[in-house]
């Protein structure tokens, strides 16, 4: 499999593990995947939706009043930005009325950085699917309809960012001016911003109405599908910038930010990754990048998030961030001359250092420190950092013997080795493919290969009301021989918290996420957090939304990581009912049951009839729910049975309730309801007494 399609394998382990590694299948990741499948779970539908246009933004320090697009947007009473901001939802012309339609007004602070965060809604009822939301410093212009041709090209100022969307067939124009001598870049945000729409960007003479047939950019190199162009014009004047789709797609998700300016883009960091803690002095990497100064970054100590992002400036214009790495270990950039192993970068155990491949037959020594019968772990990371390189990766001994080397059909440049005796050892990387320039860069760590575990979240989503809750599944990837337990719980500043046990050997749960009394309506960030004991040390981990934030940003390959972590939870006003679950009895015996109790609130409008649907059920359990709790019906149960061959300890069970409000669909998922199994109770020989 070629690493140019695979770079989503190395995404997933390197985030959920807080490494930049991706960690082969070991035995006991074949033994979870043998294990019972988790259940999907997906959005109640009582709870809002967004469509809105992925290119909604606003500018640092401006007040801005948008226009929110979806269903069940009546009765909101919040709106959650992940950046730095404030919004409100204006009450005048009926606004929150329409379920389709809401006007929020975004005061956005001076010192917002730039780059993609998001938006939600949170209404009585739920919260939304979260939307990109754009920052951006570029004064903002809104494309025209009528510009569909050369002959009625749209003026523009530059700088500028120009919001658009592509139609089917046809292109966008924009007529800009310029002076001799002037360097510009043009880039097109689209895939970058969840867009489905593969642009392409061609400059043309405004007068002969040609096409400059060297002006052109479609698949930059490190863009995802996006394009950016920079060129310096030798003679002032007018032109004429073309965006349009590869394939001439179009529609009403077929967005785009335009912008252009004499700001200069940058593919990635450089150093790619900074320790947690610790400020570094961050460069660029991407072509033209050599003259863009260093951005000081103040690395955050914040164990759970992935990624900050450093915007490359220039003339005081910013081009457009690129996302840092965190790490918890030391963090370097090579030094040249590295060419032979006798002038190898230290490079500490456990540690990372970035590298560039930017002459030709460059090759980069590193040197490290082993301990016998010790198996290591070296990995180069680079697509998921938007880097195009490709990297082949050497272990020799202290006399230059190769002790082994990755895989270049592997989908990630990994080589695992075990230390033959205590001593120096030598990494070797070079660019698998022979090229180099100042794309050509990578990420290199190395590490002992340890017992580990992962987390990963089916759903970024959740509503429960105060003094209530719900339940939030996580699946947890059980890493290099580690089979343990592992402690689950809910890390919020706010005022909602759970914790479970996962058991040994299970593969996934749901952690109960509990509302304090009083907790006011309104979104709530938390994220989950896993803890376990491995080899006497605590390893803390934190649950990622890989493929949740993928599929909302339209299968973007890299989504930004700092949105891997974050969940929102919408604490609402009375649900339209709710569930009181509790076991009866607790423990219970292997090889007996017992029942969980229900006691049911309806509100007016949820008399009818309470379906349940298990969503967790243990091995070696069964709870048969009835087919429903019929119409006013106040209390039920369900029976449980543990067989002998269950597993003791804690055992969570999770159901979905659904029912009809006002004829529409309704969903509430309440807190696991917890048995204690324990082992058969012998039973006691009776005694025999002795007749006199």
């Amino acid at each position: 499999m070629s690493r140019r399609n695979s770079s989503w394998v190395v995404a997933l382990a390197g985030f959920v593990a807080g490494l930049f590694a991706v960690v082969l299948m070991s035995e006991g990741e074949r033994l979870a995947q043998a294990q019972p499948k988790a259940p999907a779970i997906v959005a109640s539908p009582q709870a809002p939706t967004l469509t809105t246009p992925v290119n909604l933004g606003a500018k640092p320090g401006a007040t801005t009043e948008l226009t929110l697009t979806g269903t069940n947007l009546t009765d909101a009473i919040a709106v959650v930005l992940s950046c730095p901001g404030k919004a409100t939802i204006p009450s005048d012309n009926k606004n929150g009325t329409d379920a389709a339609k809401l006007k929020v007004k975004v005061e956005l602070a001076a010192d917002c950085p730039i780059g993609m965060h998001t938006i939600r809604v949170i209404t009585k009822q739920g919260v939304s699917n979260l939307r990109p939301f754009i920052v951006d410093e570029l004064p903002l212009v809104a494309e025209t309809e009528t510009n569909r041709t050369k002959n009625t090209p749209q003026p523009v100022p530059v700088p500028v960012v120009v919001a658009g969307r592509t139609d089917t067939e046809a292109s966008d124009f924009f007529q800009i001016k310029v002076t001799s001598g002037q360097t510009l870049t043009f880039e097109v945000l689209a895939r970058r911003i969840g867009s489905p729409l593969d642009p392409i960007v061609v400059l043309h003479d405004a007068k002969t109405k040609r096409e400059l047939i060297d002006l052109y950019a479609d698949d930059t190199p490190g863009l995802q599908g996006d394009c950016r162009l920079t060129h310096t014009f030798k003679d002032g004047g007018e032109f004429l910038v073309e965006v349009r789709d590869t394939t001439y797609k179009g529609g009403n998700d077929y967005h785009y930010r335009l912008r252009m300016g004499g700001f200069l883009g940058a593919t990635t960091a450089f150093p790619l990754a900074v320790q947690r803690g610790q400020t570094a002095a961050i460069g660029f990497a991407g072509p033209l990048t050599a003259d863009i100064p260093a951005a000081n970054v103040k690395a955050p100590t914040d164990s759970g998030l992935m990624a900050i992002a450093a915007v490359p400036r220039k003339s005081g214009q910013a081009g457009w961030p690129v996302a840092v790495r965190l790490s918890d270990w030391p963090e370097s950039a090579e030094k040249e001359p590295n060419n032979d192993a006798a002038k190898a970068n230290p490079l500490p155990i456990p540690g990372g250092i970035s590298g560039r491949f930017e002459k030709a037959s460059d090759l980069d020594h590193f040197a490290i420190k082993c301990k016998k019968n010790v198996k290591y772990a070296a990995v180069a990371a680079t697509y998921e950092l938007n880097s195009p390189c490709e990297v082949l990766i050497r272990v020799m001994d202290a006399k230059g013997k190769e002790l082994a080397r990755s895989n270049p059909a592997q989908a990630t440049a990994r080589v695992e080795f075990t230390a033959p005796a205590d001593g120096d050892y030598v990494l070797a990387c070079e660019q698998l493919n022979y090229l180099s320039g100042p794309n050509e860069i990578y990420h290199l760590s190395v590490q002992p290969v340890d017992a580990d575990f992962a987390i990963a979240l089916a759903f970024d989503r959740y509503e429960a009301s105060a003094g209530g809750g719900t339940a939030v599944m996580a699946t947890v990837t059980r890493l290099n021989g580690y089979a343990g337990p592992v402690e689950l719980s809910i890390d919020s500043e706010a005022g909602v918290s759970g914790t479970i046990v996962l058991t040994a050997g299970q593969p996934f749960t749901f952690v109960p996420l509990m509302v304090k009394d009083a907790t006011k309506p309104g979104g709530y960030p938390f994220r989950v957090r896993g803890k376990a004991a491995v080899n006497g040390q605590d390893i803390v981990r934190y649950g990622t939304l890989i493929d949740p934030i993928k599929a909302a940003l339209g299968g973007m390959s890299n989504p930004p990581p700092e949105l891997f972590t974050d969940c929102v939870v919408a604490v609402i006003e009375k649900p339209a009912f709710t569930l009181n679950m509790t076991a009866n009895p607790t423990p219970i015996e292997k090889g007996k049951a017992g029942k969980i109790l229900i006691e049911t609130v309806r509100e007016k409008g949820a008399e009818g009839d309470i379906g349940l649907v298990p969503l967790l059920v243990p091995q070696n359990v069964t709870a048969t729910p009835p087919k429903s709790l019929g119409k006013g019906q106040a209390k039920g149960e369900i029976p449980v049975n543990v067989a002998a061959a269950a597993a003791t300890g804690p055992t969570p069970l999770v159901f979905r309730a659904t029912t009809k409000v006002g004829g529409k669909d309704y969903a509430v998922t309440p807190p696991p309801v917890v048995f204690e199994v324990i082992g058969s109770k012998k039973a006691e020989p009776k005694k025999v007494t002795e007749k006199k």
